[in-house]
C-alpha cells in the first residue's frame, strides 16, 4: 500500500549510492533513518532521530561543571556558575533519555538495531559517562549543603555504577566482536568508548570517597582503581591500533577528525584517578595500610608514585591533543559542524583537571595559571559548539530526515 500525500516512505539509500554525499556517522541523527518525503515532519518524528551519541552533550556539560569546581583560581560566583552548568547537564540528560525512550517505544526494533549498528553502538557507553559526571557533580556541589543521606545514596549509586559499567564493557564488546564492527569503523580510537565508563571508575571513586567515612572510602578507592586499570590497560591496546591506522591510512576524513580528541581522555582521567586516590589515602588510609611496608607511610608512597606516573601520562595526552589540533588546523577551511565536535570538549575537561592536579601536587603557580587559561578556552569552545548545535537543529541540519545526509 503506497503512502498518501505528506506521509513518509523509507528511502532505500543503501542501494542508491548516488543519493549519499558521505559515509554516515554515529553522530548524525539522519543516519538513524531517512525518508523520501520531508514535506511534513512532526516534532515527534524529529525527536525520534536522537541517537546514543547525543549523550556527549550531557557528559561534556557535566564535565565542564566539574572543571569549574576544581579551578585553582576561584572568584565570587564561580561555584554558582558551576552549579548552573550542573543543573543544565541534568536537564539535557533527562531530555535525551526521554527522546531515546520515545524512539525505542515508537519502533520496537530500534533498541536492538542500535546495539547492532557499527556506527551508533560504540557510543552507547556515553550514557554511563554522563551518569559519571552527574555523580561527581552531586558529590562536589551537593555535599556541603546536603545531609548524610546524600553520601549514603552516592555510595550505593557508585557500586551500581561500577557493576553496570563492567557488565556493559563485556556485553558491548561481545556484540562488537560478534558482528565484527571494527571492520566497518574507520576511526579506531572510538573503540575505547565501551571501556570508558570502567576507566572513570577510579576518577569517580576519588571524588566520592573524599566525603565518605574511612571504612567506605578505602573500599571505594581500591575498587575504583581496579576498574580504572581495566579501562586504561585495554585503551593501550586500542592506542596501538589507532597509531597503526594513522601510519597506514593517514589522517581520518575531515567529518570525523574531531574524534581524535578522544585519545586524550584515557590518559588524562587515569592521571586524575591516581592523584585523587593518593589524596584520599593521605586523608583517610591508615599509616601502614600495606602491612608489608612497615617502615614507610602507605599514603606518601602512593602520592609519589601517582605524581610521577601522572606527569608521565600527561605528556602523552598532550601529544594526542596536539595531534588532534594540528589535524583540524590543516583542514579548517573545509570544516562543517556536526555532533562529532562535542568530542572536543569532554576529553579536554579531563586533560585540564589533570593539569590542575599535577600543578597542585608540584606546588607550581605557573602550571595552575596555564590550567586557568586552558579553562577559559574550553568554556569558549563549549559555547561555540553549543550554539552551533542549537542553530543546526533549528536550521534542520540536525534531527532532520532527508535523502541527503547533512
Amino acid at each position: 500500500m503506497s503512502p498518501g500525500p505528506g506521509q513518509f516512505e523509507p528511502a532505500d539509500v543503501l542501494n542508491d549510492q548516488s543519493s549519499r554525499q558521505r559515509e554516515p556517522s554515529m553522530w548524525d541523527s539522519s543516519s538513524v533513518i531517512t525518508y523520501s518525503n520531508t514535506n511534513k515532519v512532526t516534532l515527534r518524528q524529529r525527536l525520534c532521530l536522537v541517537t546514543w551519541g547525543w549523550f556527549t552533550i550531557s557528559m561534556s556539560t557535566g564535565g565542564l561543571s566539574i572543571l569549574l569546581y576544581n579551578q585553582p583560581h576561584q572568584f565570587t560566583g564561580l561555584k554558582t556558575i558551576g552549579k548552573v552548568f550542573y543543573i543544565m547537564n541534568l536537564v539535557v540528560f533527562l531530555f535525551i533519555c526521554s527522546c531515546l525512550t520515545l524512539r525505542f517505544t515508537a519502533n520496537r526494533s530500534a533498541l536492538r538495531e542500535s546495539f547492532q549498528s557499527p556506527t551508533e553502538s560504540y557510543f552507547i557507553g556515553t550514557f554511563m559517562l554522563a551518569i559519571a559526571t552527574i555523580l561527581m557533580g552531586a558529590a562536589d556541589y551537593g555535599s556541603p549543603s546536603c545531609g548524610p543521606w546524600l553520601q549514603v545514596a552516592l555510595r550505593v549509586l557508585f557500586w551500581i555504577y561500577l557493576a553496570v559499567s563492567f557488565i556493559a564493557a563485556i556485553g558491548l564488546n561481545i556484540c562488537h566482536f560478534h558482528f565484527r564492527m571494527g571492520m566497518k569503523e574507520k576511526m579506531a580510537i572510538v573503540r575505547v568508548l565501551p571501556y570508558f565508563p570502567t576507566m572513570l571508575g577510579g576518577t569517580v571513586a576519588s571524588v566520592l570517597a573524599q566525603h565518605q567515612p574511612p571504612k567506605h572510602a578505602i573500599t571505594m578507592t581500591i575498587a575504583g582503581i581496579t576498574m580504572q586499570g581495566l579501562g586504561f590497560l585495554v585503551s593501550l591496546f586500542v592506542y596501538s591500533e589507532y597509531i597503526y591506522n594513522l601510519s597506514r591510512d593517514g589522517l581520518p576524513d575531515p567529518a570525523i577528525r574531531p574524534e581524535m580528541f578522544i585519545a586524550v581522555g584515557p590518559l588524562s582521567f587515569t592521571a586524575i584517578a591516581f592523584i585523587g586516590a593518593a589524596s584520599v589515602a593521605q586523608q583517610l588510609f591508615p599509616a601502614h595500610y600495606i602491612e608489608a611496608a612497615k617502615t614507610v607511610n602507605t599514603a606518601d608512597v602512593a602520592m609519589v608514585l601517582a605524581a610521577f606516573s601522572s606527569i608521565f601520562m600527561w605528556l602523552l595526552a598532550f601529544f594526542f591533543f596536539s595531534l588532534a589540533i594540528m589535524s583540524l588546523l590543516a583542514i579548517y577551511r573545509s570544516l562543517h559542524f556536526s555532533l562529532v565536535w562535542w568530542s572536543c570538549i569532554f576529553p579536554n575537561t579531563g586533560f585540564i583537571i589533570a593539569t590542575i592536579r599535577i600543578g597542585t601536587v608540584l606546588h607550581s603557580p605557573g602550571i595552575l595559571w596555564v590550567s586557568s587559561a586552558m579553562t577559559i578556552v574550553l568554556v569558549a569552545a563549549w559555547f561555540i559548539v553549543g550554539g552551533l548545535t542549537v542553530w543546526s537543529t533549528f536550521a534542520r541540519r540536525l534531527l532532520w530526515p532527508s535523502d541527503k545526509e547533512k
